[in-house]
């Protein structure tokens, strides 16, 4: 996700079920008496600054038929948000309305303070709105908790303008390409400093984020940082070659080849600026070009394969959006969610912030035809393969630990041209995920 996804605190199960236990919440919610109807003022918080002109239009145009229901809209950083929430919900003083990502919403549902979707909620989800993958992510055992918003997965931003100065036709089918087409468009100046990457990676940065990229090329190289075993059970899945190729990716890139610096400007402001000419990153970047370089000439593509003919995989994150499960105003909020998560709502959103609506049944042809760029997003090709981030309490210290780990690594100077090294550190971090599982009754191989 934007900027970490990314910069997760890793608040864990046991530290909320300890806060809502002091908070009073005794295994059920003590709710509130609502407040009258005709008399509601819903908050809503979001770690997504972006969003907060979408709300508001959505929230001006729902108080048009329901006056009496005014918002007010709160936003932060994404890793103050989730730092927040986690301070406020279980007090009794967070928001109606929180926008969040799976590794606080899991948190929160297993302390309770998420309640269960009502019948009405749940059918509304199921009523095919929505993808089976989504949905899947939004169940926990038999019961639903909150709605889809928006989906993060990221393509291939290229620069067109520098690909025709470098004498390149077309984007990158493989991973092998890209960093042949990044050799030819990288700028080294007199003086030897990088003034323009010819990819940017995540190299460094704060939170699980760090991870989360390093998968952009783990799971083409066909490993993913845990697997699911036939017994339900999980174990890490990339102290394997896979695991090997990917790091040895990262650090060719910096050390062996030289088309990416930890010196040099990265990630969506330096794409923005025109100083990569390769990034991967989700759709919102779109909407930064569009406010901030609309002249940049530019294209989206589906991330390389690893090998030529090889599976297409990207990353589906679904985002979601939930009732606080202490709000005194938990009818009026359902009602506001199901008006803000409407088809017209939703390419409403994609239009006025980047992200791309979760909804499968927006009709994107008034947005492709102004901004051609979404299709990749919106309409990838049937051969992508999707992976989707498992829903599990340890997850987001998993990635977080890893994350730790490997800005070090990619310039480690030791590693260049030691396969054997390389090995060994990937197994290190393997047996830490393993370990990771095991404490949370989690890990198998059956």
């Amino acid at each position: 996700m934007r900027g970490t996804k990314g910069n997760g605190i890793g608040i864990d199960r046991r530290s909320l079920l300890t806060l809502a236990g002091s908070a009073g919440l005794a295994g059920a919610l003590s709710l509130p008496r609502p407040a009258a109807a005709e008399d509601v003022t819903l908050s809503i918080w979001t770690g997504y600054p972006e969003l907060v002109p979408y709300y508001q239009a959505v929230a001006a145009a729902y108080a048009q038929a329901k006056p009496g229901v005014k918002c007010t809209v709160f936003s932060t950083t994404l890793r103050e948000h989730e730092q927040k929430l986690s301070a406020a919900v279980p007090t009794g003083t967070g928001p109606d309305i929180f926008d969040v990502g799976f590794n606080i919403s899991i948190n929160f549902i297993g302390a309770g303070l998420i309640a269960p979707n009502s019948s009405e909620i749940d059918q509304y989800l199921r009523g095919g709105a929505w993808s089976k993958t989504v949905i899947d992510s939004f169940v926990q055992g038999d019961q639903s908790y909150g709605l889809p918003l928006l989906l993060s997965t990221a393509a291939l931003y290229y620069n067109k303008a520098m690909f025709k100065e470098a004498q390149i036709a077309n984007p990158p089918s493989t991973f092998g390409e890209m960093m042949d087409d990044a050799q030819k468009l990288v700028k080294i100046d007199a003086s030897g400093k990088m003034t323009r990457s010819g990819m940017s990676l995540r190299l460094s940065g704060q939170g699980s984020g760090i991870a989360e990229k390093f998968r952009f090329i783990l799971e083409p190289a066909g490993g993913s940082l845990i697997v699911k075993t036939p017994s339900g059970k999980y174990h890490q899945n990339y102290d394997n070659d896979a695991g090997r190729a990917a790091l040895q990716y990262y650090i060719d890139a910096v050390q062996k080849n030289k088309v990416d610096d930890p010196k040099v400007q990265h990630d969506a402001d330096a794409f923005v600026a025109g100083n990569t000419a390769m990034l991967f990153r989700e759709a919102w970047v779109i909407g930064e070009i569009q406010a901030k370089n609309p002249s940049l000439d530019y294209g989206t593509t589906v991330i390389p394969s690893w090998t030529q003919g090889g599976p297409t995989k990207m990353l589906l994150q679904p985002w979601g959006i939930y009732v606080n499960g202490k709000s005194a105003n938990q009818a009026a909020a359902w009602d506001f969610l199901k008006f803000l998560t409407n088809p017209e709502n939703m390419l409403q959103l994609t239009t006025m912030t980047g992200w791309v609506a979760a909804r499968q049944d927006v009709d994107w042809k008034p947005l492709l035809q102004k901004i051609p760029q979404f299709e990749v997003f919106v309409s990838p090709p049937k051969s992508v393969e999707f992976y989707v981030e498992p829903v599990l309490p340890p997850w987001d210290e998993i990635e977080t630990r890893l994350a730790d780990q490997l800005p070090a690594a990619y310039v480690d100077p030791a590693l260049k041209d030691d396969p054997a090294k390389v090995a060994e550190l990937v197994h290190k971090w393997a047996t830490q995920t393993d370990d990771l599982l095991k404490e949370a009754d989690l890990y198998g191989t059956d």
